[in-house]
């Protein structure tokens, strides 16, 4: 009965990983989207206005100078991924279009 008994237990621990999940890190990649900073953002901002809120954008398009994508992707361990988007559209340096996820 004892030998039934190791056996057993040494069988829950040798696939404990099954059963058990490992840790996984906390995701987080780009830049911190907040509702704060988002409600900061008005039309007519110069884009140097809009760097400071916002920070360096990650995202710069050659092909559209005039648009300026912010990203924020964040997966909490086991847990899904979240993803914000804000996109920046200026018209002759100025803040024209706030376009969100």
């Amino acid at each position: 009965m004892k030998q039934i008994t190791t056996f057993i237990l040494l069988a829950l621990i040798l696939s404990g990983c099954t059963w058990f999940r490992p840790h996984k890190a906390d995701i987080e990649q780009g830049n911190v989207i907040t509702q704060t900073e988002i409600h900061q953002l008005r039309v007519g901002m110069s884009e140097y206005q809009v760097k400071q809120i916002m920070g360096a954008p990650i995202l710069i398009n050659i092909f559209t100078p005039n648009r300026v994508d912010y990203v924020y992707t964040s997966q909490l361990g086991h847990g899904s991924m979240n993803e914000k988007h804000i996109t920046c559209i200026f018209y002759r340096g100025h803040l024209q279009k706030i376009e969100k996820n």
